[in-house]
């Protein structure tokens, strides 16, 4: 049978990629591999001459800059698959079986068993976990991810060309192009969430439970790995089945996959030998290198970043989109950047900490009393002498579960805008202060203008109030943000350029009162009782 598999990635994907396309050509004969490149290509990346059968731009599969601007790195790569597969059918019409996989995913034998798999089903979809968690942590960590990120992992879809098929892959092209977003307040994450919705509105689906496809971190703890042959990579095998697929996300000579995995499942022999290996193969194609090459489509074409509250604006606004139909452009004229400048400065030009006061500014911010009376298991931890101090189970536990250091950080606000930035190591081992979300914006949300609370915007803070910016500037105060913590909100002075507190209270008298009986931070502590601000439940909660 003939097999079409196709793939999506920027650059710094692109070693990954490389060894996928030779896994592929090594262990699944009659195989093309098709790679959609999000980025702009150079540097020695010359796809067709490297492996692959195809190469597509997003321009090849007929998007323009104004619909990339709207979506980030991963937005982008997972946007393109809908519509990519639609284009493979129609360029490779004698395919029995179309493939999609991560760039990250690594293949040990011949992909044509799933057809086998399949039956008599045309749409093959495979679940992150096949088993359910044994470990509060594992219910945390796993089942609680798979149902807020989707059911099935989209590294991995296999589609037969009849009209079922056909029509899947029209239905997933139609919505990804529209609403492949990561915005997990309205449902969705990127292409994932919409395949939940495909056993009850298609026929023919297959949910591949056999427990040698996309192997992976999150679900290795439940499934055992062993070799029959040293140096045979096609001889390993999971649950006494054949090994076809792993998929190596988070994989880098950093070893983030191994410190993920090891949180499940500390390893070795067949295991070890797959790591090693795979991380070996990816350094030889680059991956140091290639791995720390910004994505082209980051960027206005002044070269500053773009911020992704820039990209979410130009997306909600039909009004914005209509006014700048190219929102990469720079000169010329009055451009969307121009409009951020005027409307919007603190996203444009973010602060960066002198080293000598990172520490300082961490313990600002990091409010104990406010720790231990919001997460009750983190009393009792300490309590029991399990930890020193509500501190120390923030860095090694609460962190990683998205525990708030203080009242105005909200921790899961913060991740889901700045977990793609550079230096995001979340769950990171060993953990320390430098391991935590906190960390990471003092470090480098701050300079990207990622904020921890809505409404809060430093650049508007400091240049709404000289005395701030002054005070932060001399290092009386660590952070515009601490600031506000310590001593703006109670002052009513403005987050941000969305929320006036003093106009709110004129409106609003009886918030007066609501603050002085709770003894609240001012108008923006009532907000956040009241359950105003994203991620902020109300006093009954």
């Amino acid at each position: 049978m003939k097999i079409a598999v196709y793939t999506s990635c920027a650059l710094n994907y692109y070693a990954k990629a490389r060894v996928l396309v030779d896994s592929v050509q090594r262990n699944s004969p009659n195989t093309s591999v098709t790679l959609c490149l999000c980025d702009e290509t150079g540097g020695g990346c010359d796809p067709l001459q490297q492996g692959f059968d195809r190469l597509w731009l997003p321009e090849d599969l007929g998007y323009g800059r104004a619909w990339i601007f709207q979506h980030n790195v991963m937005e982008l790569c997972t946007g393109v698959k809908g519509r990519a597969l639609v284009q493979l059918m129609q360029e490779e019409p004698d395919a029995d079986l179309y493939v999609y996989l991560d760039p990250d995913t690594y293949v040990y034998n011949d992909l044509a068993v799933v057809n086998e798999y399949l039956g008599d089903a045309s749409i093959g979809l495979v679940p992150h976990i096949l088993n359910v968690e044994t470990s509060d942590i594992g219910v945390q960590m796993t089942e609680m991810s798979v149902t807020e990120h989707g059911i099935y992992n989209l590294g991995h879809l296999f589609v037969r060309p009849d009209d079922n098929g056909r029509a899947l892959a029209k239905w997933w092209a139609d919505r990804l192009d529209k609403y492949c977003f990561d915005d997990k307040t309205i449902g969705l994450f990127t292409d994932q969430r919409w395949m939940d919705l495909v056993p009850s509105v298609f026929e023919g689906v297959k949910i591949l439970r056999t427990p040698n496809l996309d192997v992976a971190s999150w679900n290795i703890a439940a499934r055992e790995i062993t070799q029959e042959e040293a140096g045979n990579e096609s001889s390993f095998r999971v649950d006494d089945w054949p090994l076809i697929t792993y998929h190596f996300s988070g994989t880098g000579p950093s070893g983030t996959h191994r410190q993920v995995r090891e949180i499940f499942d500390p390893s070795g022999g067949a295991m070890a030998e797959i790591e090693r290996h795979y991380e070996q193969a990816i350094a030889r194609h680059g991956q140091k290198y290639l791995e720390a090459v910004p994505p082209a489509y980051d960027f206005f074409d002044t070269g500053e970043r773009i911020p992704a509250e820039a990209r979410k604006l130009y997306r909600v606004h039909d009004d914005i989109q209509k006014a700048f139909t190219d929102p990469y452009l720079a000169g010329g004229g009055y451009q969307f950047i121009d409009w951020l400048r005027e409307h919007r400065p603190g996203l444009l030009s973010g602060l960066r900490l002198p080293e000598r006061r990172i520490e300082r500014a961490f313990d600002d911010l990091f409010d104990t009393d406010y720790y231990l009376e919001r997460y009750p298991d983190a009393l009792a931890a300490v309590d029991a002498g399990s930890y020193d101090s509500a501190l120390e189970h923030y860095i090694h536990e609460g962190s990683a579960m998205l525990y708030d250091p203080c009242e105005f950080f909200v921790s899961r606000y913060y991740f889901e805008q700045a977990k793609y930035l550079e230096g995001f190591r979340m769950r990171a081992l060993p953990r320390s202060k430098r391991s935590t979300l906190l960390w990471h914006y003092l470090t480098v949300g701050l300079e990207h203008g990622i904020e921890p609370i809505e409404f809060f915007d430093t650049q508007f803070y400091l240049h709404r109030y000289p005395d701030v910016e002054r005070a932060v500037r001399t290092g009386l105060i660590t952070t515009p943000l601490s600031h506000y913590l310590g001593y703006g909100a109670v002052e009513n002075r403005k987050p941000g350029p969305n929320l006036d507190p003093k106009a709110l209270l004129a409106k609003e008298p009886e918030l007066a009162v609501m603050i002085e009986q709770n003894d609240l931070r001012g108008v923006f502590g009532a907000l956040i009782s009241q359950g105003k601000i994203l991620g902020r439940g109300g006093m009954a909660s």
